[in-house]
């Protein structure tokens, strides 16, 4: 997923903020109590955007956790080169989303390229 899933909360929040300030210009016609009705809508639909992504993301880890049981191993370890002693003990989801953010933004870090050339 390589640490796209944040755009998917601000997608929500901005859909939340963009219907509920609609809604509330169309209904009272007051620009200060639209933006008020949409910063709420914000809120409102980015946090239910981020518990129904944790919600996809666990059930996510668990198949493939059920997957690689049945299976011997787990397939995530050859995909994202994680280290086989995290799902020997069965970890938490907390300890996975920490390895694989970890890992995500080792790879992004090592991309990176400096915006300033320092070379004369």
């Amino acid at each position: 997923m390589n640490n796209d899933a944040r755009f998917f909360f601000c997608l929500c929040g901005f859909a939340g903020f963009v219907l509920f300030f609609s809604l509330g210009w169309i209904l009272t016609g007051n620009a200060f109590d639209a933006l008020l009705r949409g910063s709420i809508g914000c809120l409102v639909l980015g946090v239910g955007g981020r518990i129904l992504l944790g919600t996809v993301l666990r059930s996510l880890v668990a198949s493939t956790s059920t997957l690689g049981e049945e299976q011997g191993q787990n397939p995530a370890i050859d995909g994202n080169n994680i280290p086989p002693e995290i799902f020997k003990s069965n970890p938490t989801p907390e300890a996975l989303a920490v390895q694989a953010s970890a890992q995500a933004t080792t790879e992004a870090a090592a991309g990176v390229e400096p915006g300033v050339d320092t070379s004369a």
